[in-house]
């Protein structure tokens, strides 16, 4: 099917169609569809998923139609096709939202054109950001009537303002100025910089730099703290994630979490500071990830946390008269292979989000800079964003649809987390390597089994200390480093933080090996291995993506 050659555009809020003329002037209703009201219904629509730009998904329809949601960044434009594939399907597709301010208004719809009713295009420009469910469905089950079952596969291709924008803090220092004047912006920032340094060495070098910011230091690097600073800056180069409940011995019943509640836990806005309202902090929620769906996610990141600590916890499966526990985070994910599932583990890097500054909507490339104490060739040394880096678990099959990361954190400690959004472009996201249990199970298990263990161990080691350890047992590339060596036996990321452990005799646990065998960088390093391992903890493949001009030049002058 050429688009091109159906002549057909539809624009936000353009809800006329054209009856298809095989069928007849009159035996199709023309009008736009009504939603309102069928949620709950025999044709409400069943939640399917996130589309991504340029997938192609082939599903099952009948009676019920599939709901697929997709992210607006504002002015973006997409393009969707329904296509039938197998059996009498009359393919109808929907645009509604955004969510959930307008659910159940109509942005473009489209019923069918070609021979015999088999394929249905849109394109459309979303003009406000937010997440729009894309209903693949029937003209009958528009109309509440009976529908013929057969596949479809569903297209989405986004044309125009596919990311979300980005403002550099220099372009940020600008507007504030032309907002709130010099002195309110010098108060937020003095008031900003004592709120997250709290130690006084760290706090004055950084209110130092900010002198230098306001009068008129390029911006690029600002603030910039000693590698040695990671235990006492651990707000500023973490941003915390939704909170990990405290672990307690729990019974966990698979139906019940599988079906019951649909009400997560999701990120929020405020303002930094009440004179300042247009600058925001924190994750605006994202809602191209459904209510039912972003709870499963939820759920399964507290049964695998709880299982981890093997404090008395268990997920019990019935089915029928039979009755089934699990008491390991190995058992789970076993289980979840045996049944079905496809279990895919990445091993991510980015920046790190320092606040999660936003102004007027627009995302801030405001990253905390490590100071590496990395020699350059120019005679100084190499300053980068703080990194972030975690392990992401994607679970697939037909009981278990849901995202999840692995990492050390300032909130949780080490654990298992649901993916609740998008991260800034600015951040950027490498994948070094992948892991798939379709084809090599016993690795995924052997990462599980990795993390389960290092949960456990630093939830003990944590209890007590300020953020459960975080910058004293290490930072997030510190858990990632453990089951990346586990698996792979070497270490690409640069820097780690744990205290150095020593090389055990005899008989010791995997992770006492595994961490007496990895870096301790606060306590020195080699420069040459360190140079190595940072290049391949950057989240961007190659230095022309790198969104820093000067981090690009100085890249280049390592040795």
């Amino acid at each position: 099917m050429k688009t091109r050659d159906l002549g057909l555009s539809l624009l936000l809020l353009s809800c006329a169609d054209t009856p298809d003329p095989s069928q007849g002037a009159g035996l199709k209703d023309p009008s736009a569809p009504i939603l309102t009201g069928k949620a709950d219904g025999h044709n409400g629509p069943l939640e399917s998923g996130r589309l991504t730009n340029g997938e192609r998904v082939t599903v099952d329809l009948s009676d019920r139609t599939l709901a697929f949601r997709l992210t607006s960044y504002g002015q973006t434009q997409v393009r969707l096709s329904l296509t039938a594939t197998a059996g009498a399907v009359d393919p109808y597709l929907i645009l509604e939202g955004p969510l959930p301010s307008h659910e159940g208004r109509v942005v473009a719809f489209h019923d069918d054109v070609g021979e015999k009713d088999r394929s249905s295009s849109l394109v459309a420009t979303l003009i406000e950001p937010g997440a729009y469910r894309v209903h693949a469905t029937t003209y009958a089950l528009t109309q509440d009537e009976p529908s013929v079952a057969g596949k479809v596969t569903l297209s989405y291709v986004c044309e125009a303002a596919c990311e979300a924008k980005t403002m550099s803090l220099g372009e940020l220092i600008v507007a504030l100025r032309a907002d709130v004047g010099d002195a309110t912006l010098r108060s937020l920032l003095e008031s900003t910089v004592s709120t997250f340094f709290t130690d006084s060495e760290t706090q004055a070098g950084v209110i130092s730099q900010l002198d230098g910011l306001l009068g008129g230091t390029p911006l690029e690097g600002f603030p910039v703290v000693a590698l040695s600073a990671i235990g006492t800056a651990q707000a500023l180069l973490e941003r915390p994630e939704a909170p990990v409940e405290a672990p307690a011995a729990e019974t966990f019943v698979l139906d019940e979490l599988l079906r019951e509640r649909c009400s997560p836990q999701r990120s929020t806005l405020a303002p930094l500071h009440p004179s300042v309202p247009m600058l925001q902090t924190g994750s605006a929620p994202d809602y191209s990830i459904d209510d039912c769906r972003l709870q499963r996610a939820q759920d399964l990141a507290r049964v695998l946390n709880n299982l981890a600590l093997e404090n008395g916890s268990e997920v019990i499966a019935r089915v029928g008269a039979a009755e089934t526990s699990f008491t390991t985070v190995e058992g789970v994910f076993q289980a979840l292979i045996a049944a079905g599932h496809r279990v895919v583990v990445t091993n991510d890097r980015f920046f790190a989000d320092f606040l999660g500054l936003s102004y007027r909507g627009v995302s801030v490339a405001a990253p905390v800079w490590l100071d590496t104490g990395l020699a350059t060739t120019d005679g100084g040394t190499l300053s980068l964003p703080a990194p972030h880096s975690h392990h992401t678990i994607r679970i697939k099959g037909p009981l278990v649809d849901a995202t999840l990361m692995f990492y050390l954190g300032v909130s949780g400690g080490v654990s298992f987390r649901a993916v609740a959004g998008e991260r800034p472009t600015w951040t950027g996201g490498r994948t070094l390597y992948t892991y798939d249990s379709d084809a090599d199970p016993d690795t995924v298990l052997t990462l599980m089994v990795t993390a389960a263990r290092l949960r456990k161990r630093w939830a003990e080691e944590g209890r007590g200390l300020p953020a459960e350890g975080y910058g004293q047992l290490g930072v997030c590339n510190d858990s990632t480093a453990v089951m990346e060596y586990a698996v792979e036996g070497t270490v690409t990321l640069f820097p780690l933080a744990h205290a150095a452990v020593e090389s055990p005799e005899g008989d010791a646990d995997e992770i006492t090996r595994i961490l007496a065998a990895l870096p301790s960088d606060l306590e020195g390093f080699d420069p040459v291995d360190a140079s190595r391992r940072l290049r391949l903890t950057l989240p961007f493949e190659d230095l022309a993506s790198l969104p820093f001009a000067g981090l690009r030049a100085a890249m280049l002058t390592l040795p």
